[in-house]
């Protein structure tokens, strides 16, 4: 091979390399972003469990003394009842669906799931049957049987 030959050779060469450099920066840089829109996602979930008035006027109620949770077994509750269960099944379901760890939901909102099952004033006038709120009872459930194998320092928000 001639000189030239053997230039045009190396360029092609650095050209592949360069190539091959950029795509794979290209997907890292995907994967990192897709996993920073996730974290986003589910700090922003977490979020509006607080910032909501309804769900935080739930979550106060679930959390205070006897007197203050009979409030939870008014009629006028059931549909903020039924908003907060609704709230917990979407995070089940975006665990299902790849856009949240299911760790991270259960240490996030299990508490609360399982709470909220298990408060006599808070299943007032809710169905028990599991056709209903079937998503909501096995998140609470999932909760309460790994509450105590959930490793807090491995929790990660992405799947």
């Amino acid at each position: 091979m001639t000189r030239p030959e053997w230039i045009q050779s190396a360029g092609y060469v650095i050209a592949a390399v360069v190539a091959a450099f950029s795509i794979f920066s290209y997907f890292y840089t995907q994967k990192k972003q897709r996993s920073l829109d996730i974290v986003k996602f589910s700090l922003d979930q977490h979020r509006r469990l607080f910032d909501d008035e309804v769900l935080f006027e739930i979550l106060n109620l679930i959390d205070s003394e006897d007197t203050e949770q009979r409030k939870l077994a008014a009629p006028s509750m059931g549909n903020k009842k039924r908003k907060l269960i609704t709230f917990f099944e979407e995070m089940v379901l975006l665990v299902r669906a790849g856009y949240m760890s299911e760790d991270f939901a259960l240490y996030m909102f299990g508490y609360y799931a399982m709470q909220a099952r298990n408060n006599q004033h808070f299943m007032t006038d809710i169905s028990t049957d599991h056709a209903d709120f079937g998503i909501f009872f096995d998140f609470a459930e999932q909760y309460d049987q790994k509450k105590e194998v959930i490793k807090v320092s491995r929790v990660g928000i992405t799947p």
